[in-house]
C-alpha cells in the first residue's frame, strides 16, 4: 500500500487541496462467486454470504487499494490512499494554484463517474488551504501534526502499569517524526518496560510524561522534499542512540532516531557514526535512491578518510556498511558538531528504542520493537588465523596492557581531530586510527589483530619458528598480526637468532686482484685525490716500489691537477700507464689532451 511518504515528495509547490472520501468503500468491491463462498456465516435464519467485500477481512484494505489505483491510475495530482483520495493544486502563486486544482479535481470527478466509484459529500474537504490527511496536517509551508492527536496525549492519564507506559509511549511515537527529543525525555519510561525491571514509579517518570506533554505542543513544521533540488543528510550518534535529519536548502524534510541494541553500544565510535549513515539511507530510501547529488555529513572527520580510502583497507564490520552503502551515490563531507544541532539532538533522543516509522507501520502505535538497518553483524574472529584459545590469551594480556587499554577507550569514544591532542600513550597508534577497531575486547587493525607488549616475545618466537628470513617472516606476521615498529623488531630478532647464525651460508668475500707487476719504476702508476683538514691533495703511487707522493692543491680543477701530474712526471719519468677513477678531474677532455701529448694511456677504474 501507498504510504505518506510517497504522496509528500509531490508536494513542494502545493498550495490549494481537496480531499475526498470513497462512500461503503469496500463495499463497492463485487466478490467473485470463489471469494464469496469463502465469506459465509451462519445466522439464525440460515447460512449466508457476502457478495461485496466486507469489513473485517484481512486483506480488504490492501484489495480496495489495488483496484482503487488501477481505476484512478493516470491522473495527475491525485493520490490515493486507503479510502482518502487526495486532489493538490500547484503553482507558484496561489491563482496558478487554483487553476491546477480545478482541472485535477474535474479530471478526477469525470474518472469517478466513468468507473461508477461513489464519493461521500459529507466528508469533502474543498478547495482548502490545508488538510487533515492520514494523521497529520498538509498544508502550503508543509506537513504539521494533527491537533487532535496532540490533544489526545495531553488528556492521557499518567500510566499505572507496564502496558499504560506501553500504550502512552507507543501513541507519543505515532508523533516522533515532529519530536527532536522524545527519546531522551522517554529513557526513564523506556526503562520501566524492560524485561526484568520491578514496577516502581517515581517522581522522574512523573516529570518525563509531563516534558513529553510539553514537547507535543511544541512540534515544528517539515517542509516538502523537492526531487529537482540537492539533499543533504546529516547523521551523528551518541552513547546509546543514532540520530539523522534528511535536509534542503537548509530546512528539514524529515527527521528519524533509533536505540542502539546492546551488541551496537559496544562498536567504536567511527563504527558507529557510519551505523548511523547507514540508517540514514535506508530509512530515507525513497528520497535517495537513484539520486546524484547527495550530500552527507557528519561531524567524525575520521571517517572521511574511511570513504576515501579501498574498501579492503577498512575492517569486516565497516566493510559491512560501506558495501551497503554502495546502492547510494554519497558525498561524504566533515561538518563540525555544533553546527549539526539536529541530528546530534536527534541521536541523544532516540525514540524509546523506536523511530519515525512510515504511515502503514504507524498504526500499531503500541509496536516498541527497535528498527534494525539492514547491516550483517561482522565477527572479526572469523577472518584471521588466530586461534580462540590464543584470541582468548590476547584478550586477557590487553585487559593489563596499560597503553592499550587506553587505546581501546580511545577507539570507542573517538579519536580527538589532531594528532596533538592525543594521549602521549596512544600517540603512536594516530597514522591508522582508521582502520582500528574494538570487538570482544580485542584490538584489530584492519584484519589484523593487535598484540599486547607482554605477548610480543612470544609472537616473534611464534613467527621466527620456522628460521625463516626476516623478510618472509614479517610477510607472514603481516596477514594476522601488528603492532607500531613490528617490522624493525622481527628483523632484529632474526638477526640475533643463534640457531640462524650457526647455520646461516655465510657470504664468500671476492678476493683482491693485483694489478700486473711492472717490470721498471713508475711504469705503471695510480692517481687519485683526497681531502684533510679541509684541504685537498693529490696521491700518486709507483705500482713497482709502492712509492707515494702526496701534492697540496689549491683547487680541484682540471687545470690544477694536470699542473701537478706535469710535475710529478718531469721529477721521475713519463709513465706507460696512469690508472685513476672516473672523478670530474680525470674523465674531462683535458686530461685525454694530455695523455695524447705526452703518449701515456689513461685507464680508468669501472666501479668509480
Amino acid at each position: 500500500m501507498p504510504t505518506l511518504e510517497d504522496v509528500l515528495y509531490k508536494l513542494p509547490k502545493a498550495r490549494v487541496f481537496t480531499l475526498v472520501d470513497a462512500r461503503d468503500a469496500f463495499l463497492q468491491c463485487k466478490l467473485d462467486e470463489h471469494s464469496s463462498y469463502m465469506t459465509t456465516f451462519w445466522t439464525p435464519w440460515g447460512r449466508k454470504r457476502w457478495l461485496k467485500l466486507p469489513f473485517g477481512v484481512s486483506v480488504a484494505p490492501e484489495v480496495y487499494q489495488r483496484k482503487q489505483h488501477e481505476l484512478l491510475m493516470g491522473l495527475s495530482g491525485v493520490e490515493p490512499i486507503a479510502d482518502d483520495i487526495l486532489v493538490v493544486g500547484c503553482g507558484d502563486s496561489d491563482e496558478e494554484a487554483e487553476c491546477d486544482h480545478d482541472a485535477k479535481l474535474l479530471a478526477l470527478m469525470v474518472r469517478c463517474r466513468q468507473v461508477k466509484l461513489r464519493l461521500s459529500i459529507k466528508k469533502l474537504q474543498f478547495k482548502v488551504p490545508e488538510v487533515h490527511f492520514h494523521g497529520h496536517i498538509l498544508s502550503s509551508t508543509g506537513l504539521k501534526a494533527d491537533p487532535e492527536k496532540v490533544k489526545a496525549v495531553l488528556e492521557m492519564p499518567h500510566p499505572s502499569d507496564v502496558k499504560g507506559v506501553q500504550r502512552f509511549v507507543g501513541f507519543v511515537t505515532y508523533l516522533a517524526k515532529f519530536l527532536p527529543r522524545l527519546s531522551e525525555v522517554c529513557e526513564p519510561l523506556r526503562r520501566l518496560m524492560d524485561k526484568d525491571t520491578i514496577w516502581l514509579w517515581v517522581p522522574k517518570h512523573d516529570a518525563a510524561v509531563r516534558e513529553i506533554k510539553q514537547l507535543v505542543t511544541q512540534t515544528p513544521v517539515l517542509r516538502y522534499c523537492n526531487v529537482s533540488k540537492p539533499v543533504t543528510i546529516q547523521s551523528d550518534s551518541s552513547q546509546y542512540g543514532l540520530g539523522c535529519c534528511l535536509m534542503q536548502e537548509g530546512q528539514p524534510v524529515a527527521v528519524a532516531s533509533r536505540a542502539l541494541t546492546p551488541t551496537e553500544q559496544n562498536y567504536a565510535q567511527i563504527e558507529k557514526e557510519c551505523l548511523s549513515i547507514v540508517f540514514a539511507c535506508q530509512h530515507f530510501h525513497h528520497y535517495l535512491y537513484g539520486r546524484d547529488n547527495i550530500t552527507a555529513e557528519t561531524d567524525h572527520k575520521p571517517l572521511i578518510a574511511i570513504f576515501s580510502k579501498p574498501l579492503l583497507n577498512a575492517p569486516k564490520r565497516l566493510q559491512s556498511m560501506l558495501l551497503a552503502l554502495q546502492n547510494y551515490n554519497l558525498k561524504v563531507v566533515y561538518k563540525p558538531g555544533p553546527e549539526m544541532y539536529v541530528s546530534d539532538t536527534l541521536s541523544r533522543a532516540t525514540a524509546s528504542g523506536t523511530h519515525t516509522r512510515s504511515m502503514h507501520e504507524q498504526h500499531a502505535v503500541c509496536s516498541l520493537q527497535t528498527e534494525q538497518v539492514d547491516v550483517e553483524h561482522i565477527n572479526q574472529a572469523d577472518y584471521h588465523n588466530v586461534t580462540d584459545q590464543c584470541l582468548i590469551q590476547i584478550r586477557q594480556h590487553t585487559d593489563r596492557d596499560g597503553q592499550l587499554q587506553a587505546l581501546r577507550s580511545v577507539i570507542l569514544m573517538g579519536w580527538p581531530d589532531c594528532r596533538e591532542e592525543t594521549a602521549l600513550a596512544v600517540r603512536e597508534y594516530w597514522p591508522v586510527k582508521e582502520e582500528l577497531s574494538v570487538q570482544n575486547g580485542v584490538i584489530f587493525k584492519s584484519q589484523r589483530v593487535v598484540i599486547p607488549r607482554s605477548l610480543r616475545p612470544e609472537m616473534l618466537a611464534r613467527v621466527h619458528s620456522s628460521h625463516i628470513g626476516g623478510e618472509a617472516c614479517y610477510r607472514q606476521a603481516c596477514d594476522t598480526l601488528y603492532w607500531p615498529g613490528m617490522q624493525s623488531e622481527i628483523k632484529d630478532y632474526v638477526s640475533k637468532c643463534t640457531v640462524c647464525n650457526e647455520y646461516a651460508i655465510e657470504q664468500q668475500r671476492e678476493t683482491m686482484m693485483s694489478h700486473e707487476l711492472p717490470m721498471r719504476p713508475w711504469q705503471i702508476v695510480s692517481l687519485d685525490l683526497f681531502q684533510h683538514s679541509g684541504k685537498d691533495f693529490l696521491l700518486i703511487v709507483d705500482h713497482y716500489s709502492d712509492f707515494w707522493e702526496i701534492d697540496l692543491l689549491p683547487d680541484l680543477s682540471a687545470e690544477t691537477t694536470i699542473k701537478r701530474y706535469k710535475a710529478q712526471f718531469a721529477r721521475y719519468c713519463q709513465p706507460d700507464r696512469v690508472i685513476s677513477d672516473n672523478g670530474p678531474q680525470f674523465s674531462g677532455v683535458e686530461i685525454r689532451k694530455f695523455a695524447a701529448e705526452w703518449e701515456f694511456e689513461h685507464v680508468t677504474t669501472p666501479k668509480s
